[in-house]
């Protein structure tokens, strides 16, 4: 069985490749995935049918939408990753914020994502 890092670690490189269906098979039935309202594809998702539209909003807001990761760190059934997220806004412009995103893992799925962002500039 994966470790806890290693869950989100593989969704990190599903979500970098753009392999959506794999990171959402790693989600639990019952999954909570939260990001702040002030990113345009925000808001709280509770399951994987709503984490899949998290996913659409994502895509119809960002042309693309990268992460850097520079640190994944487990705690307990806790992983934290560090992200700097960039891209381009749909309309060309582009943009970018700093994140660290709190997963808690059980049973190998993903159980919970909240996202903690620093915006230097406000995200049109």
């Amino acid at each position: 069985m994966a470790t806890n890092t290693q869950v989100i670690q593989q969704a990190y490189a599903a979500f970098g490749r753009g392999d959506i269906p794999a990171l959402m098979a790693l989600l639990a039935d019952d999954v909570t995935w939260t990001s702040p309202r002030t990113l345009p594809h925000g808001g709280e998702f509770h399951g994987p049918t709503e984490v899949g539209k998290f996913f659409e909003g994502l895509g119809a807001a960002w042309d693309p939408l990268t992460l850097d990761v520079d640190q994944v760190d487990a705690f307990g059934d806790r992983v934290v990753g560090v992200v700097r997220a960039g891209g381009t806004r749909r309309g060309g412009k582009p943009a970018g914020y700093g994140a660290v995103h709190v997963f808690r893992v059980a049973g190998a799925k993903i159980a919970s994502f909240h996202e903690y962002v620093d915006i230097d500039a406000p995200i049109d």
